[in-house]
């Protein structure tokens, strides 16, 4: 599991990359809470086109990273889930509680309304 960042316009844009899944996701939960934490930007886009495979503790990680962010007023967004990882947010009904995007700039063009 691999997590890098880079800025778009103002949003910062996580790119999650392998496997976020109970092996990975005490490291991917320290390392996102880290660059939350260390940023001062308040607007975060979950690129998760790299993501191989998440289980139920993956969008564990994810969730407490929104829960974070929206604590200091900030918005968390994801985008670009394909195969089984979309088809996990679906079926658990996660794309319901956080927006899900199908690109990157539909997310990044989000922030601005």
């Amino acid at each position: 599991m691999q997590i890098k960042t880079r800025q778009v316009d103002s949003v910062l844009v996580f790119d999650m990359e392998g496997r976020l899944e109970h092996q990975t996701s005490g490291d991917a939960n320290d390392e996102m809470t880290r660059i939350i934490k260390d940023s001062d930007n308040k607007m975060i886009l979950l690129n998760l086109k790299g993501l191989e495979y998440v289980s139920s503790s993956g969008l564990s990680v994810i969730l407490l990273a929104a829960k974070l962010v929206q604590s200091s007023r900030g918005k968390i967004k994801v985008c670009e889930a394909k195969g089984k990882v979309k088809e996990v947010m679906e079926v658990t009904g996660f794309n319901k509680l956080l927006p899900v995007y199908e690109s990157e700039k539909e997310g990044i063009t989000s922030f601005a309304n």
